[in-house]
């Protein structure tokens, strides 16, 4: 069985509806179900021709059928009784007019395709095995979030060829119990790094599509591993880093030699990400590689299509702002390039009237992100005064704010609220009665969490509403809110907080702030990059 026809029969399976050839890749690289190099640009054409010839070829014994021009089913969910059919899927059919309506009410499908012609594309890739180590190994070790530089002793043990293992890439994708193995390769030049930006269809990781990236390479396959080093772990990522290296670049033959031979390549820390799904299924060894003075590094060359606007990056005076890179390299640049860091904007301004009083000024941002830093200091040396959005809901809950009340029962309760149907209207006259009893100009809100809420807000004030969103990667936001709530909190704890419904949409209010702080590396850039943006947009300190 090919590769996109199992992909597309588990997605269905899962989704229980019909789905288009698009929806189903990109769902397919959401969940990471393709290999690293997935041929052609256009896969989404790619299963729709796979689709449509297992249909042609196979007629009535085809796993799939049509249900409309264009969508996909699985033959044998047709005779799934409609009301089981119904409750699993009531909460993923779309009621968009351009979408077909199914009829739920009748007791099996009725509708069966009539196959077409269609081109046939290439055999899918071939399957690849990967290796994995047991995620709860790294509890055991002392599991950590971001980059671990003293990494010897953790990588022996990590990487001990009793406690890894290769199994299938699709089935890996589906464990969070398993770590898959990746190199990651930082390639410098004298003061340069090499970046590029990777191709919106690459079957990469979200935090990798479409964004700048300073680390090539991939997992470490089972390919990797030889007579030469299959007892030591270890060397299969390094060889494998190798392999990534020499096939995404065109190198200079001196580098090709250099690699080979294990010059100018070296482990230089190990990367843990448990923030997303995607990060929770990777473990990276992060290495270096020291490219030679060959003058064809002067304008280097690609050796991978997914790989895209190759150039090299000042790392005295960056030429692309932090922001704009995915997860893993900003980590590398905070940890191993602090200047590069430091030479960074901190801030960003979309819009200057909405921050200027007298206004209500909405300090969004996730937990540990580090607003209350910013409300602080927007207090004490700006003469704002504060409502605390979670106080008042606590307030129209009859219930104590945290921590008297357990952050994950607040949540719960908060999240209960928001989502009925007068609760954001409520919520948003509460907070805008709390303002106006404070008599001043300059009135904070700290801690609104849904757009609807936001929306409300605004259309009660009569004021000017202006968002100020704190965006910190997770690192940073799991070390402040570790500070904060004191000893003992693991990154699971962490996860299960920041991981609740009614953070979910914390995050995308980004696109609708005012301006952003970026809180890249700790408390006092941060708090120097807060002074500089007030003053960007011009609002005077207080003269209390």
């Amino acid at each position: 069985m090919g590769l996109f026809l199992d992909v597309a029969e588990r997605l269905i399976r899962k989704q229980r509806q019909p789905m288009t050839a698009r929806g189903l890749v990109d769902l397919a690289i959401e969940e990471q179900l393709f290999p690293d190099r997935l041929s052609g640009k256009t896969p989404h054409q790619t299963m729709k021709a796979k689709l449509s010839v297992d249909i042609l070829r196979h007629g009535p014994r085809s796993r799939f059928v049509r249900t409309a021009p264009g969508r996909f089913y699985l033959r044998e969910l047709l005779q799934e009784p409609a009301t089981s059919r119904a409750r699993a899927s009531r909460s993923r059919v779309s009621t968009r007019k351009d979408q077909p309506t199914f009829p739920f009410g009748s007791p099996r499908w009725t509708m069966l395709p009539e196959p077409y012609e269609a081109e046939r594309y290439q055999a899918a890739p071939a399957r690849e095995r990967v290796m994995v180590f047991p995620s709860s190994l790294l509890d055991k070790c002392g599991r950590f979030q971001g980059i671990r530089t003293k990494w010897k002793r953790l990588a022996r043990t990590l990487l001990a060829p009793e406690n890894l293992k290769y199994i299938d890439r699709l089935e890996a994708e589906q464990q969070e119990e398993l770590k898959q193995v990746v190199s990651y390769v930082l390639v410098t030049r004298r003061n340069r790094i090499l970046a590029f930006r990777r191709g919106t269809f690459n079957r990469v990781e979200d935090f990798l599509r479409g964004a700048n990236c300073i680390g090539f390479g991939g997992h470490v396959s089972e390919v990797d591993r030889t007579l030469y080093n299959m007892s030591e772990g270890a060397r299969i990522v390094q060889d494998s880093a190798v392999r990534e290296l020499l096939e995404e670049l065109s190198l200079p033959d001196i580098d090709q030699q250099r690699l080979r031979n294990g010059t100018g390549l070296r482990v230089v820390g190990l990367l843990n990400d448990d923030s997303s799904g995607t990060g929770r299924r990777h473990f990276a060894v992060v290495l270096h590689y020291s490219a030679s003075d060959d003058q064809s590094w002067d304008d280097p060359g690609r050796g991978e299509k997914s790989i895209t606007q190759l150039r090299w990056m000042n790392l005295d005076q960056p030429d692309v702002q932090l922001k704009d890179f995915e997860y893993w390299s900003q980590l590398c640049m905070t940890e191993f390039y602090p200047a590069a860091v430091h030479a960074q904007p901190s801030f960003l301004v979309r819009r200057k009237k909405p921050l200027r009083p007298p206004n209500l000024l909405c300090i969004l941002g996730g937990i540990g992100s580090g607003k209350s830093s910013a409300t602080e200091i927007l207090k004490r040396e700006f003469g704002y005064a504060e409502v605390n959005s979670g106080h008042v809901l606590a307030d129209l809950l009859g219930i104590p704010p945290v921590p008297v009340t357990p952050r994950e029962e607040f949540q719960s309760l908060a999240w209960e609220f928001i989502n009925s149907e007068t609760g954001p209207a409520e919520l948003a006259k509460a907070i805008y009665e709390r303002a106006l009893l404070l008599g001043s100009e300059r009135v904070l809100i700290d801690g609104v969490r849904q757009r609807a809420t936001l929306d409300a807000l605004r259309g009660v004030s009569q004021r000017s509403v202006g968002v100020m969103f704190v965006y910190a990667p997770p690192n940073v936001t799991f070390n402040f809110y570790s500070q904060r709530e004191g000893a003992g909190v693991d990154i699971h704890a962490f996860l299960r907080v920041t991981g609740a419904e009614v953070e979910s949409e914390v995050r995308r209010l980004i696109s609708q702030s005012d301006a952003v702080i970026y809180n890249w590396a700790g408390k006092s850039m941060y708090k120097d990059a807060i002074r500089k943006l007030m003053n960007h947009v011009g609002v005077e300190r207080s003269r209390r």
